[in-house]
């Protein structure tokens, strides 16, 4: 039986944990895409290709930044930095996550810590808690963090909701060509469908430009220049 080792945050227990923030080459980091929130696809765009995605066991579309080709393959990291300014803010928060007082409410939760994580020490790095036993800038950064995430989940959910009732989602498969490699197909993303786009009138669009929704289709297809550099990265890798 595995130990769990996630541990709600506790002032005096974890008085002197450290988080190692310069370790990025990471196991939870090793991911070949990051949920992200719509609040961050104005910043998130300049450096991350943007889908929407379908979490395999609720079915529910999520917004996702493309990291990788391969599953588990993260192609951002590279010599132990991250290859970006941005970072998502599902990436800030680790290793820290959430503990919802109830499955699927982000109204509430408290944040919890994984005690196995390699940067998580106690010999260097940030501290959580002073000697006081109150947050530090950086737990306070980390506390932020989690409120952004919470506080956006219900916004993401109107708006894909909205884009799936207009008709402005599509699935497509990318054919990726790595050179000499074996051609490689990623399925399961969804983009913006654009004829639907171009076809909106009326009290649709209306309501579209509103809720803002007509920004978020723009950003999210100006994204789809950055597959070329993950396609670049990938053949350097392999080179």
């Amino acid at each position: 039986m595995t130990k769990n080792t996630i541990e709600l945050l506790d002032s005096v227990k974890h008085r002197n944990v450290k988080v190692d923030t310069s370790l990025v080459d990471v196991p939870h980091n090793k991911m070949n895409t990051a949920t992200v929130m719509v609040v961050e696809l104005v910043t998130l765009v300049h450096e991350y290709p943007i889908f929407i995605t379908k979490n395999p066991n609720t079915g529910q579309f999520l917004f996702s930044a493309l990291l990788g080709i391969e599953s588990g393959e993260n192609l951002y990291i590279k010599d132990n930095v991250w290859q970006a300014r941005y970072l998502p803010l599902d990436v800030l928060r680790r290793p820290f996550q959430a503990m919802l007082a109830k499955e699927d409410d982000f109204s509430g939760g408290r944040i919890a810590i994984d005690m196995a994580n390699p940067q998580v020490i106690n010999s260097k790095g940030e501290r959580l808690f002073d000697q006081q036993g109150e947050p530090t800038d950086y737990l306070k950064r980390i506390q932020t963090t989690f409120a952004q995430l919470m506080g956006s989940t219900e916004q993401n959910k109107a708006v894909l909701e909205r884009l799936y009732k207009y008709n402005l989602l599509e699935s497509v498969s990318l054919e990726l060509d790595l050179g000499g490699l074996k051609p490689t197909n990623m399925n399961g993303l969804y983009t913006i469908n654009k004829d639907s786009l171009a076809k909106l009138s009326g009290e649709a669009l209306e309501d579209c430009h509103q809720k803002g929704l007509l920004q978020v289709c723009h950003l999210i297809m100006s994204s789809g220049t950055h597959v070329e550099k993950l396609i670049r990265w990938s053949k350097d890798k392999h080179l």
